[in-house]
C-alpha cells in the first residue's frame, strides 16, 4: 500500500508508487544554488517573523443582526485547493496543484485586494487505516524489521553462487594456462572482488508471533521488495526512521507525523498560507467533527438524507463500501445495472453438469437493452472461458464467471451473503450447442454458440444474441450462417444455426428495421474482430434505437423504445426470467488490496439523485467560472448521471454521522464546505492542527448546532456562554471572505469531489456558491509518468533542494497551464535556478557604486530609449492579462523571457552606439520585474526589493501591480522592423562571404596529359566593408490584387479569413492571378496565418511608416551591428520579382 498521498483527496497528479526512488541526479556544482537557497531561507524567516501571510476581515462597525456593510469593505480574494490526503509526503504533482492556486493569490494581492490562502490537511477515511493495518500485518508475519520472504530467498540463492565459485576455485589447479575462449573466465581476483553481504537467516515460523510488534528489534538487514508493495519499505522511503515505524501501526500516529511534515515541506516552496487557518480532519479535531455534524445536521433537516439498502463498489476485505478515497485504482467507477436474463438450460445437460440432472439451471446474460430480448435468436459463450455452475437462492443454479458469481453473492442472490458455492466447473466449450428456453424469443428453444470476442471481465461472460439491433451479434451469427466451413471448424452443427432467422424488432428512423445489419454495410465492417468499427455501429445503433426506435413486435408493439425499455424490465423481473444484476464499471482495487464488488449495502445515502437539487446545482455551475470548457462538460455530465451517494462506513478514520452514530461519514462527504470552516479556524484553532487550544478560549463542545447556524446561516443569537463579540467576530470572517474566490483541483476531482462542493453549497449556502473552479492536468517529469518505481519521481522537498523554491516554482509555470498533462522538465528546472542567478549578477554588478553612476540621467530622449520604455508596457500588461486569465505560463513568458529579451536589446543597441544607459528606465525595469515575477518566484522578488531597491516592508505587503503606461505601436513596429532587416542582411552577408565550391583546374603530368585535381579550389571572399540597402516603394500587382480580394473575403464575425477551399475560386476567377495560381494560392496561406497571428492589420500594404526614412535615421546603428563600415540606403519604384525586393523586404548589395 502506497503512502504516496492518494490522488481523490488532493485533486494532484497520481503516482505510481513503490518502495525504492532513485535519487534525482544533482548539479554538478552547487554554488550558485546554494547562494540561492541561503537567500530564500532568509526570506522565509522574515516572512514568518512578521505573519506576512496572515489575512484577517477588516474590522468594522457590526450592524444589530452581527452583520457588515460589505460595501464598505476592501476587495478580497479567497482562494483554495483540495486538503492533501496525508498518508505520505507531498510530491510534485501536488505542488503543481498548489502552485496554481497560490500564483492567483499573489498576484490578486498585488492587485491590492486583501487575499487569504489556507491550508488544511485530510486524513478521513481508510486509506490510513489500511496502511496501518498493512503494516501491522508486515510484522506479524515477518518480523520487527520485517525479513521478507524475497530477501530471504535472494540471500540464499547469493550464498549458493557464491559456495559453488568458492569450490570451484579450490578444485582448479595451481596453475593454469589461459583458457580457451569456449570455456568461462577465471574468477575476478580478490582485489576486485566484491564483498558479499553475510546471508541473513529465514525466521523461524514462530518468531514473528513471539516478537513484540510495538517494538523495533535492531537487524542489521537489506529490507527490499521488488515492485516497493511492502509498507515497511514504503515508510522508509518517506524518510522515516526504522525504529519509529513500528508505531505506525497504530493510524492516529498518521496524524501525527504527516500533516506536520506536509506543513514544513509546503513552507519550503514559499507558499503564502495563512497558517492559523490550518487543521486536520477526524474526530481527533473535535472543532472540525462539530462542523461536520452540524453540516450533516442541517442536510439530514433538508431532507437530503435517506437511510436504505442501495448497490455500492464494496471492498470485501474492508466488509464496507470502497468510496474513490478509499481506492488504490479505479476512482470514479460507480456500479453498473444489468438486467441478467435467465436462459433455462434444456435436458440433456452437458457432462460437466450431469450430476446436476433435475435441477433448474440457467446461463445468465447481462443485457443493457431488456426490450430486444423479442428478437433472440441464440446465445453466446467464449469457447475457452472458465465458467462454473454457483448455487442461488430458490435452489437455483447460475452459469456465470466466477467474477460475476462474487458479485450475485453480495447481492442477496445467494443462500449466504458473500458465500460462493461452486458445484461444477466447466469451459465454455462445454457449453456449445446447449439448447436453451431465452425468455421472450419467438423460437422455443436456441443454442449456445460460440464467439471468440467475449470479455470474460465485463458481465456475467454468456452474451444473449439479437442480431437485428447489435451489430456484434449481427457479425458473428452471420459469419456462422454464411460461412458453413467456419461453423465445421468451431464444431458448430448446421441445425443450431439454420433454421434460425434475423427477426425485426425495432424501427428504427434512418436505420431500418434491421438497424444492425444497415449500420454494418454502411461502415463496411467486414468481420467480428473490426472491433473500432463495431463500437461506432454500437454506438449509432443504440443511441438512435433507444431515442427514435419503435418496437414492432412484443407486448409493447408500436410503443417508443424509450417507454418500453423499462416496462419490459419489470415485466421480467416480476415473472422471475431475469434478476437485476450489478458490477463495477470497470475494475476497481481497494487499498486494502482485494478487487471490489458491488454489494447491496446499509447505509446512508445523499440524494444527489434528487431533481430539484439537481437544478440548483446546475444553477450555480452557470454562474461559476470553469475556464475550460471540457471541466463544464465533466461535471455536467456527473450531475445529470448522479442518482444516490452512499456518504456513511462502518469503520474508519473521520466524523461519526450524527443522525446515526454506528456510521462514519466517508471521505469524499465530509469535504464538501470545509472552505467555510477556514474562514473561523484559526479563532478556534490557531493553528493548532488537532484543535487542542483556542484563540479564544472557545471549548468544542460549546460549538453546538446553534452557534454554527448564528455564524454560518444567519440564525438566531444563540444561548451560549461564548461571549457575543467573538460569535460576531465569526459571523464577519464568514460573511467577509465567503463566497470564496477559486478552487484550483486536479481534474480527476472534477466527477465527484467538485461536483459533492456545488450540491452541497446549494443546499446550505445558496447565496454563496464558488465563484470558480480551475482544474489542471496530471504532471508528468520529462514527458514520462511520475514513478517511483523507474525513479521519474520528486518530493516537494527533492525538488526544492534540486533546483531551490522558486527555481522550482518557475519550471512548475512552465510546465503548462491546460487541462491536458502538463510537462515538469529537470532541464528547465535547472535553467530557471542559473537565470535567476544570473539575473541576480547583473542586478547586483549594475547597481553597484562604481557602475550606477555609468546610467545616464534625465527623461527618455533616444529612440531605443521608447522601444524598451514601450516593451515593458507591454509586457507588463501581457502579463497583468495572462495573470487574470490564470495562464501562468504565459505570465512567466512576458514577465520573465520577454521583458529579458527587451532588456537586452536595448543594452546591445545603446552599447552599440556608445550611448550610456538611462538610469529611469533600469530602474524601473529591475523593480517592475521583480513586482511582476512576485507571483511566481516571490523569494527573488522579495530579495530585489528590499535588500536590493531597498524599499520598504514586502512586495506581498507593500507592493502593487506596476503600472504599465501607453504601448507605442508604432515605435515597437519600427524597432521590430529594424531587428528583423538586421537580421535577414546577416544572413546575406554570410551566403555571400561563402560562395559555392567550384572544381579546380586540372594539373598537368610529365607526358603533357592532365589529371583531376585532388580537391576543389575555394575563393575566399572577404567581409564587406562598404553595401547599399535598397528599399522598395511598390508593391507587384499580383501581390496588390491578392490582397485586395482577401480584404474583401475578411470576415467580420470570426476575424479571420475563409478556408483555402473558398479563396481559391475567386483567385482563378481573376485575369491577373490565374496564370500564377500556385504561387498566388502559397502567398495566401501564407497570410492566412499572418492573419489568425496579428488580425486583420496583415493585409495592409501600408507598413504604418517610411521605411526608407527608418534605414536612413539608424544607419549608424544599422552599420554597427551588421559590422559594415560605410553603408548607404536607396530607393526604387520597381519591385524585383527575383531578389524579392518589396515594400517591407530592402535588398543589400555589396561593393568592393
Amino acid at each position: 500500500m502506497s503512502t504516496t498521498p492518494t490522488t481523490p483527496a488532493t485533486g494532484a497528479t497520481p503516482v505510481t508508487a513503490t518502495a525504492t526512488t532513485a535519487a534525482p541526479p544533482k548539479p554538478a556544482s552547487t554554488a550558485k544554488r546554494d547562494k540561492l537557497t541561503a537567500i530564500e531561507k532568509s526570506i522565509r524567516d522574515e516572512w514568518e517573523a512578521a505573519h506576512l501571510h496572515e489575512a484577517d476581515a477588516p474590522v468594522v462597525a457590526s450592524s444589530s443582526t452581527g452583520g457588515t456593510d460589505a460595501a464598505s469593505l476592501p476587495p478580497k480574494f479567497f482562494a483554495n485547493f483540495p486538503y492533501p490526503y496525508m498518508n505520505g509526503l507531498l510530491h510534485l504533482g501536488h505542488t503543481f496543484t498548489v502552485t496554481k492556486a497560490e500564483f492567483a493569490v499573489r498576484y490578486q494581492k498585488l492587485k491590492g485586494k486583501n487575499a487569504l490562502f489556507p491550508f488544511g490537511f485530510h486524513c478521513t477515511g481508510m486509506p490510513i487505516m489500511a496502511c496501518a493495518n498493512k503494516l501491522r500485518e508486515e510484522i506479524r508475519q515477518f518480523g520487527c524489521p520485517p525479513v521478507f520472504p524475497e530477501v530471504v530467498q535472494k540471500a540464499e540463492e547469493d550464498a549458493r553462487k557464491a559456495a559453488e565459485e568458492a569450490k570451484r576455485l579450490a578444485e582448479a589447479p595451481a596453475a593454469s594456462p589461459a583458457p580457451p575462449p569456449t570455456t568461462p573466465a577465471p574468477a575476478p581476483s580478490k582485489k576486485n572482488q566484491k564483498k558479499k553481504p553475510a546471508t541473513p537467516a529465514a525466521p523461524k515460523p514462530s518468531a514473528a508471533s513471539s516478537v513484540d510488534p510495538t517494538q523495533f528489534h535492531s537487524r542489521k538487514v537489506k529490507v527490499a521488495q521488488k515492485g516497493g508493495k511492502r509498507q515497511w519499505e514504503i515508510l522508509l522511503s518517506n524518510g522515516i526512521p526504522p525504529e519509529q515505524i513500528p508505531s505506525f501501526q497504530d493510524p492516529l500516529t498518521w496524524l501525527k507525523y504527516f500533516p506536520p511534515q506536509g506543513l514544513t515541506d509546503l513552507k519550503l516552496m514559499g507558499v503564502a498560507v495563512d497558517w492559523r487557518r490550518s487543521f486536520i480532519t477526524t474526530e481527533v479535531n473535535p472543532f472540525y467533527d462539530s462542523f461536520v455534524q452540524w453540516q450533516f445536521k442541517k442536510l439530514q433537516a433538508m431532507d437530503k438524507l435517506e437511510f436504505g439498502k442501495r448497490p455500492a463498489v464494496y471492498s470485501p476485505i474492508d466488509k464496507q463500501p470502497c468510496a474513490d478515497h478509499d481506492r488504490s485504482s479505479g476512482e470514479g467507477v460507480l456500479p453498473q445495472e444489468y438486467v441478467a436474463i435467465k436462459l433455462e438450460l434444456v435436458p440433456p445437460f452437458p457432462a460437466p453438469l450431469a450430476s446436476l440432472q433435475g435441477r433448474k439451471i440457467f446461463l445468465v446474460a447481462g443485457t443493457l437493452r431488456p426490450e430486444t430480448m423479442v428478437g433472440q435468436t441464440n446465445c453466446w459463450i467464449l469457447p475457452e472461458g472458465d465458467y462454473g455452475a454457483f448455487e442461488m437462492k430458490d435452489n437455483e443454479i447460475f452459469i456465470c464467471t466466477q467474477r460475476a458469481a462474487k458479485n450475485f453473492s453480495y447481492q442477496e442472490m445467494t443462500p449466504a451473503a458473500g458465500v460462493v458455492v461452486c458445484l461444477a466447473t466447466l469451459k465454455g466449450s462445454d457449453l456449445v450447442g446447449a439448447a436453451l428456453k431465452a425468455p421472450l424469443s419467438p423460437y422455443p428453444v436456441v443454442y449456445t454458440l460460440p464467439m471468440t470476442t467475449i470479455n470474460p471481465d465485463k458481465g456475467t461472460g454468456v452474451v444473449t444474441s439479437v442480431p437485428s439491433d447489435s451489430p456484434d451479434d449481427y457479425m458473428n451469427f452471420m459469419q456462422l450462417k454464411s460461412k458453413p466451413e467456419y461453423r465445421r471448424k468451431l464444431g458448430v452443427r448446421d441445425e443450431w444455426v439454420e433454421p434460425f432467422e434475423i427477426i425485426p424488432i425495432i424501427d428504427v428512423p434512418g436505420l431500418g428495421k434491421n438497424a444492425a445489419e444497415f449500420v454494418c454495410n454502411k461502415l463496411k465492417i467486414k468481420s467480428p474482430h473490426d472491433t473500432q468499427a463495431l463500437e461506432e455501429a454500437k454506438g449509432e445503433t443504440y443511441l438512435k434505437g433507444f431515442y427514435t426506435g419503435k418496437m414492432l413486435v412484443g407486448a409493447y408493439a408500436g410503443r417508443p423504445v424509450q417507454d418500453a425499455k423499462p416496462l419490459v424490465r419489470a415485466d421480467l423481473i416480476t415473472s422471475k426470467q431475469a434478476c437485476v444484476y450489478h458490477e463495477p464499471a470497470s475494475k476497481v482495487m481497494s487499498r486494502s488490496g482485494d478487487e471490489c464488488v458491488v454489494a447491496l449495502c446499509d447505509q446512508w445515502f445523499l440524494k444527489y439523485g434528487d431533481a430539484e437539487w439537481k437544478r440548483q446545482t446546475m444553477e450555480l455551475m452557470k454562474n461559476m467560472t470553469l475556464y475550460h470548457s471540457a471541466s463544464d462538460d465533466i461535471m455536467s455530465k456527473t450531475v445529470e448521471i448522479f442518482t444516490h451517494w452512499g456518504c456513511s462506513r462502518s469503520f474508519g478514520l473521520g466524523t461519526h454521522l450524527p443522525v446515526d452514530k454506528q456510521y462514519v461519514i466517508e471521505s469524499l462527504s465530509d469535504s464538501t464546505i470545509y472552505m467555510a470552516y477556514y474562514t473561523v479556524a484559526h479563532l478556534l484553532q490557531g493553528g493548532n492542527l488537532e484543535g487542542t487550544a483556542s484563540p479564544l478560549g472557545i471549548r468544542p463542545d460549546q460549538m453546538t448546532f446553534e452557534v454554527w447556524e448564528y455564524i454560518f446561516s444567519d440564525g438566531e443569537l444563540p444561548a451560549t456562554t461564548i461571549p457575543k463579540e467573538h460569535l460576531e467576530r465569526m459571523r464577519a470572517e464568514f460573511r467577509y471572505w465567503y463566497p470564496f474566490d477559486l478552487r484550483v483541483s486536479g481534474k480527476d476531482l472534477l466527477s465527484n469531489h467538485l461536483v459533492f462542493c456545488l450540491y452541497n453549497h446549494a443546499a446550505i449556502f445558496p447565496n454563496k456558491g464558488p465563484k470558480a473552479f480551475r482544474a489542471n492536468g496530471h504532471l508528468l517529469i520529462d514527458n514520462e509518468k511520475m514513478s517511483k518505481s523507474t525513479g521519474n519521481f520528486l518530493s516537494l522537498r527533492e525538488a526544492v533542494d534540486l533546483y531551490t523554491a522558486d527555481g522550482m516554482r518557475i519550471a512548475l509555470a512552465d510546465a503548462g497551464d491546460g487541462i491536458d498533462d502538463a510537462n515538469f522538465l529537470r532541464s528547465s528546472a535547472d535553467a530557471s535556478l542559473l537565470k535567476l542567478h544570473t539575473q541576480l549578477e547583473w542586478i547586483e554588478d549594475t547597481l553597484a557604486d562604481s557602475a550606477v553612476s555609468k546610467l545616464a540621467d534625465g527623461p527618455c530622449d533616444k529612440f531605443h530609449d521608447f522601444v524598451f520604455e514601450s516593451q515593458m508596457n507591454k509586457y507588463i500588461t501581457e502579463a497583468d492579462q495572462a495573470y487574470q486569465k490564470l495562464n501562468f505560463r504565459e505570465a512567466l513568458l512576458h514577465a520573465l523571457f520577454d521583458l529579458q529579451a527587451a532588456r537586452d536589446q536595448y543594452r546591445s543597441a545603446m552599447e552599440e552606439l556608445s550611448i550610456p544607459l538611462k538610469r529611469c528606465l533600469i530602474m524601473r525595469y529591475i523593480e517592475a520585474q521583480a513586482l511582476v515575477m512576485a507571483p511566481i518566484a516571490p523569494h527573488f522578488a522579495d530579495h530585489i526589493w528590499k535588500r536590493i531597491l531597498k524599499r520598504p516592508g514586502f512586495v506581498w505587503r507593500d507592493g502593487h501591480w506596476p503600472e504599465a503606461g501607453p504601448v507605442d505601436e508604432l515605435v515597437l513596429a519600427k524597432s521590430a522592423h529594424l531587428e528583423k532587416i538586421a537580421s535577414d542582411f546577416r544572413q546575406a552577408i554570410k551566403e555571400h562571404c561563402t560562395p559555392k565550391k567550384r572544381k579546380a583546374p586540372a594539373k598537368p603530368t610529365t607526358e603533357g596529359s592532365t589529371t583531376e585535381a585532388s580537391s576543389p579550389a575555394v575563393e575566399v571572399i572577404p567581409y564587406p566593408q562598404v553595401a547599399e540597402i535598397v528599399v522598395s516603394t511598390a508593391f507587384p500587382q499580383w501581390h496588390v490584387r491578392t490582397i485586395e480580394i482577401l480584404n474583401s473575403a475578411y470576415d467580420e464575425t470570426t476575424k479571420q479569413l475563409p478556408s483555402t477551399a473558398k479563396i481559391a475560386p475567386l483567385i482563378t476567377a481573376d485575369p491577373l492571378l490565374k496564370k500564377n495560381t500556385n504561387k498566388i494560392m502559397a502567398f495566401v496561406a501564407f497570410m492566412q496565418e499572418a492573419v489568425a497571428t496579428k488580425g486583420r492589420s496583415a493585409l495592409s500594404l501600408d507598413l504604418g511608416f517610411n521605411e526608407f526614412q527608418l534605414i536612413q535615421e539608424h544607419l549608424p546603428y544599422l552599420s554597427k551591428i551588421i559590422k559594415i563600415p560605410t553603408l548607404a540606403v536607396s530607393t526604387t519604384d520597381k519591385p524585383d520579382e527575383i531578389a524579392k525586393l518589396v515594400p517591407g523586404k530592402p535588398a543589400i548589395t555589396f561593393k568592393s
